[in-house]
């Protein structure tokens, strides 16, 4: 028989979080309307917070096709990231707001001067931008509607029902995840790639992928770690191999992320053509960027492979959560390190992008406490967490004495 559903207390928190979002909001605004710099530093946060979203949609996904009681456990911080998606699409409108100062090829002028980028004029034009973005996210909402009904749906049903919505579930996620590959490829086609466009890779979408699936991957790993000290199921749940299993995602997660972002180096500078190797010439040889791809490398992958390989840090709590938090910045500074060259900025973060990055990271932490909140810690009803939770008490020992069963 299913436990008696359990909820942490996150009002507090989100107010806390939205507070702190409107004032960075207001900080930045302030910080960057006289310079031009506002155009950019939204465009940035926008790309970062909504691939949270999507990132965590996709891991959603990823969590109903595989299965495993691994998968049950983390999926409330997966869902509520994905409730937050229609707050991260809000900060869309000021980039569309903002297109004629982002993209050279909302120039006219530029785009006459520019041979190749006229031959993709049919493609890149402001009115069709928009309106495949909106496809996108009606996409994502879509998907996003159909798994957190699922998902209510199954914690109201009784076991057999959910059983079966479940496997509805999980039927229907593979065509879900092929939507959000092709999607995403495009969304950040348009959103970032084409900042430079002479410019173009096809790995360009893989890396952003990679790069939502460890922030997504991250946050659930510091949420799980956050709720368990809250809630006495929760920490039940999170055993020190689960803990591990997350790990183990988290370091598989940013070896192919390295893996595509120098398969991306490889095939561009063989290319040895100008409309290509610019990119990196640009990020190789010139300060900040040489500096900040260097720590990329460096912090970013090789220092998180070492720690991560270990057992011990992958089952500590506290210090899966450190490496999490870490990954967390990293992949902020990486979207820095992509965009911020190709709108202007001549150096690192300054305290404008810092401000509304973090306001706008403000008002998506508000959404996803309340969404996280708002339910139980953990789906009631799904098949694989009552496995789980029916294992974890048939091996713990007897009051009366020591003996253990192994089930």
């Amino acid at each position: 028989m299913a436990a008696a559903p359990t909820t942490i207390a996150t009002a507090r928190p989100a107010v806390i979080a939205l507070a702190l979002g409107v004032v960075g909001l207001a900080a930045g605004l302030a910080a960057t309307l006289g310079n031009g710099g506002l155009p950019g530093a939204v465009l940035m946060g926008f790309v970062f917070w909504i691939g949270l979203s999507v990132g965590g949609l996709g891991l959603l996904l990823i969590d109903h096709m595989a299965g495993g009681s691994w998968g049950a456990v983390i999926r409330r911080p997966l869902e509520a990231m994905v409730s937050a998606l229609p707050v991260a699409l809000l900060f869309f409108l000021p980039v569309a707001f903002f297109i004629p100062q982002l993209y050279p090829w909302a120039d006219a002028a530029y785009v006459e001067a520019h041979k190749l980028v006229a031959w993709k004029s049919g493609y890149l034009d402001a009115t069709w931008y928009v309106l495949r973005s909106l496809l996108y996210f009606g996409l994502w909402l879509l998907a996003a509607w159909i798994y957190l009904r699922g998902a209510r749906e199954q914690d109201a049903a009784d076991l057999g029902r959910a059983g079966l919505i479940g496997y509805r579930l999980k039927a229907t996620a593979a065509v879900w995840l092929i939507v959000y590959v092709l999607s995403m490829t495009l969304a950040v086609t348009d959103w970032t790639m084409s900042l430079t466009p002479e410019w173009w890779s096809g790995i360009y979408g893989l890396i952003f992928m990679i790069g939502q699936a460890i922030s997504a991957m991250a946050l659930v790993i510091l949420t799980m770690v956050w709720m368990a000290r809250r809630s006495p199921r929760v920490d039940g749940l999170l055993t020190e191999k689960r803990l591990q299993d997350l790990g183990n995602f988290l370091m598989a997660f940013i070896m192919f992320w390295a893996y595509v972002n120098i398969s991306q180096l490889i095939i561009q500078w063989t290319n040895n053509i100008v409309e290509t190797n610019t990119f990196y010439v640009l990020r190789l040889y010139e300060q900040p960027w040489q500096g900040l791809g260097v720590y990329l490398l460096v912090a970013g992958f090789f220092l998180p492979f070492l720690i991560l390989f270990s057992r011990w840090v992958k089952r500590a709590r506290a210090v899966l959560a450190f490496m999490a938090g870490w990954a967390l910045l990293n992949q902020a500074l990486h979207v820095y390190w992509y965009v911020a060259p190709e709108i202007g900025r001549a150096g690192l973060p300054g305290f404008g992008d810092v401000a509304i990055f973090l306001g706008l990271g403000g008002i998506w932490f508000a959404a996803f406490l309340r969404s996280l909140g708002a339910r139980s810690v953990v789906p009631e009803r799904d098949p694989r967490l009552l496995a789980a939770e029916h294992a974890h008490h048939v091996t713990e020992p007897h009051a009366a004495g020591p003996e253990v069963r192994h089930v």
